[in-house]
């Protein structure tokens, strides 16, 4: 098991069939109605509970959100949709029990809810429970195979389980459908780093910070490569790099200071020190990635 750590963001949509993870499930509003009136006039949504629940939850109000929800399941109990928002709901609010709960019963409701599943499964994969969440996420590509969340979520679990190969083809195919995913590239430059391939991770850490040229992190993970790789004066200029973006990073500090000494000590360059595995990335659904988890969630 590596050191990534699994974080969600929850990201509202008002969209009726919308993710990653935490995309809620509400009708689009015409002009500038509000959710009240708006939800009181949809027949599918009695009382206008849903509406509510998305929009304490777009303020991440999830106490609110969740009490919404449980309305709109009492006044319509057979719509898949108001499990899944709670489970949302909840999930947001870290109660992953309850988040399990919902997701499974919205799978009960809708056997073929994509969403479902991968809700589901980012819960497990939160608990580390690997195996049971690599179930979900399978599930869900057999029903979508081009899924990019479904894939998205299931290679952070290949790489959670050390399984690099397989890691490398989701995010792949991550790449293949959203080709500016810079999570997508940071996590299969993991993966190809931790099978020495240093050339295709460094590659692929270029093209993260591509993404997001101010997010130190980017710079970190290339030194870390590099350094691997034996490229100590590379690694030296992509720490200078972060530490323009964050001065007081110590981590960067520490393995800059580190090489310089190495660098004024040795007359010729030298293979450093692999670094230690907690250098590795940090997934944000998605993102996430998320590890969002992936997407907006884990990238």
């Amino acid at each position: 098991m590596n050191n990534y750590k699994i974080g969600t963001v929850i990201s509202l949509a008002i969209a009726i069939v919308a993710y990653p993870t935490g995309v809620l499930y509400a009708k689009k509003r015409p002009g500038n109605q509000s959710p009240g009136s708006a939800a009181a006039s949809n027949p599918s949504d009695p009382g206008g509970h849903s509406a509510l629940g998305v929009e304490a939850a777009k303020k991440r109000d999830y106490e609110k959100a969740i009490a919404e929800f449980s309305k709109a399941i009492e006044a319509a109990p057979g719509e898949t949709k108001n499990y899944f928002n709670r489970g949302t709901a909840y999930r947001g609010a870290n109660k992953l029990k309850e988040a399990f709960a919902d997701f499974s019963k919205a799978i009960e409701l809708a056997p073929q809810s994509v969403v479902a599943y991968i809700g589901r499964g980012e819960v497990l994969l939160v608990q580390k429970q690997l195996d049971p969440a690599l179930a979900d996420f399978d599930k869900a590509l057999q029903i979508t195979p081009n899924d990019a969340n479904a894939r998205r979520f299931r290679g952070f679990v290949f790489i959670s389980k050390g399984e690099w190969e397989k890691a490398i083809e989701d995010y792949s195919k991550v790449i293949q459908r959203v080709p500016d995913d810079g999570g997508a590239y940071e996590r299969r430059g993991f993966a190809y780093r931790s099978l020495k391939k240093y050339q295709e991770a460094i590659a692929d850490y270029t093209k993260a910070i591509a993404t997001d040229p101010k997010d130190p992190d980017g710079y970190r993970h290339r030194a870390v490569a590099h350094t691997m790789a034996g490229d100590t004066k590379s690694a030296a200029t992509d720490l200078r790099a972060l530490l323009k973006i964050k001065p007081d990073d110590a981590d960067a500090q520490s393995r800059l200071k580190a090489l310089e000494t190495r660098a004024n000590s040795s007359p010729a360059p030298t293979r450093a020190t692999p670094a230690p595995a907690g250098s590795a990335p940090v997934a944000t659904p998605g993102v996430s990635p998320a590890l969002a988890p992936p997407g907006t969630s884990p990238h």
